[in-house]
């Protein structure tokens, strides 16, 4: 049975559930998390977090939940499939039925309905081929009216950097579809008006192309289908007969006839070069968007610590004179060469770095302490540490003080990294609020990384959250 995939309407309730399970406490999110991992028959992580999602929506569904939106991903398809349709039949309608005298221009038809079509093609490829390696471009270009869409879908603007990939690929395939819709809408207004109306084709142009040149551009451009459907090229005769001149006054019924034989030509260049690559990238888009929504499912911030609690098996103790205390089983980890971990302004003590559940997988080498000098020499000490190849940055840092610019500063440098996770260390027995929470998250947003997560250290966590005093 093939892994259910996640769409993206999915993708964006994970996100909002997985917010507002930052206020659920530890030790009962540790047990719901485990419960539902139970009854779960999911052997991957991205359906171990459907799984999740599901059951905790199910629980939640007596809760106030976020009202829906009137503009959801179906509609907004919806009706850019009929628009993209009527669209083509439309346009195509007003070019042939608006053509002085019923004469069409070869030139400009192609331009408008073949060579803008490629290009369109060509840029869709070149950000489909950037999107699925992991290339950091806009989700949506500053000029592109789709922006208004994502407005409406996406308020949180976090939420497209997180999911960039995901949310290129969405759009490319639907704009591949209206795309492919649109083409077709214009091919079938280019045969209802050739049925009901008379006009033909011709070709002129202020520079100096010759009859040879224009039977040589053509044959090359027929040349897919030249083999097997050679009614659909254009004859040298019928080069010569179809050239127009702005001085010529009539046409015989006879040059008309003559001219009209371009149609299956410029038929086949709109089904060779604009609706298959529309198709083929479309395919494509579909594939690709299976794989980059998986991972970006399994990726986003806030599901490891879901997905550790659903693995994890809930251990529990009974000491004389207390109650039950569910734990988890710290087994071994395997060390991740591709994890640094920097801990800020001294938030922990190398003793509570080593007996943290969170940072068992940092090797001792990739454990790097800043933010106790001036910032200037701080970055020529840890110069090497920048040209690293890591694949994950964890930065510790106090909770109880504001976010500073020294280490937005120093983040800055980890730029090429490609995922941060803010680890928010309290004060001894007293949990971080709310308030303070919320500002490490606005700061986190503000940071150039792709995948930007921000957690609080659980006393569950760590063996030795409290410093022991000094006799």
């Amino acid at each position: 049975m093939p892994a259910e995939t996640p769409t993206l309407s999915d993708l964006y309730r994970l996100a909002e559930q997985l917010e507002l399970d930052t206020a659920v406490p530890a030790q009962s999110a540790r047990e719901r998390d485990h419960a539902i991992a139970q009854r779960c028959g999911a052997r991957d992580d991205t359906g171990r977090l459907l799984c999740w999602l599901a059951a905790v929506s199910a629980q939640n569904a007596g809760a106030s939940q976020p009202r829906e939106r009137w503009l959801t991903e179906a509609s907004a398809a919806a009706l850019g499939r009929m628009v993209a349709l009527g669209l083509g039949f439309s346009g195509m309608a007003t070019f042939l039925l608006a053509s002085g005298r019923g004469l069409v221009n070869v030139f400009l038809f192609m331009l408008l309905f073949v060579i803008v079509q490629v290009l369109l093609c060509l840029v869709a490829a070149a950000v489909m081929a950037r999107s699925v390696s992991g290339a950091r471009t806009p989700a949506v270009l500053p000029i592109n009216p789709a922006r208004l869409v994502v407005a409406r879908l996406f308020p949180d603007r976090r939420y497209l950097r997180e999911a960039q990939s995901v949310v290129r690929l969405v759009f490319l395939r639907y704009g591949q579809e209206m795309g492919a819709l649109f083409t077709l809408g214009a091919i079938a207004a280019f045969f209802v008006v050739l049925a009901l109306s008379d006009f033909t084709f011709v070709w002129g142009s202020t520079f100096a192309l010759s009859d040879t040149l224009v039977g040589e551009l053509c044959a090359l451009l027929a040349t897919p289908w030249a083999a097997w459907l050679p009614a659909a090229t254009v004859s040298d005769d019928l080069v010569f007969a179809s050239r127009f001149h702005p001085a010529l006054t009539t046409l015989s019924p006879a040059d008309i006839n003559a001219m009209r034989g371009w149609w299956p030509f410029l038929i086949m260049s709109m089904v060779s070069y604009a609706l298959l690559p529309r198709l083929l990238l479309w395919l494509c888009s579909r594939l690709f968007f299976t794989r980059q929504i998986r991972a970006a499912f399994a990726a986003m911030p806030g599901s490891e610590r879901v997905l550790a609690r659903m693995k994890a098996p809930v251990v529990t103790t009974q000491g004389p004179g207390r109650g039950s205390h569910p734990g988890v089983d710290r087994s071994d980890t395997a060390i991740d060469p591709g994890l640094l971990l920097l801990n800020w302004a001294n938030a922990l003590s190398p003793q509570q770095i080593a007996g943290c559940v969170a940072f068992a997988a940092v090797a001792q080498a990739n454990i790097v302490h800043a933010g106790l000098g001036p910032l200037p020499l701080e970055m020529e000490r840890l110069a090497t540490i920048f040209s690293r190849p890591l694949e994950r940055l964890c930065v510790v840092v106090k909770s109880w003080e504001p976010p500073m610019a020294d280490l937005a500063d120093m983040l800055a440098e980890f730029s090429a990294v490609p995922r941060c996770t803010l680890f928010l260390a309290p004060l001894p027995n007293k949990p971080v609020s709310a308030a303070k929470l919320a500002d490490w998250q606005v700061f986190a947003r503000g940071l150039a990384f792709g995948v930007v997560d921000v957690q609080v250290l659980e006393p569950g966590q760590m063996s030795h959250m409290n410093r022991t005093p000094t006799p």
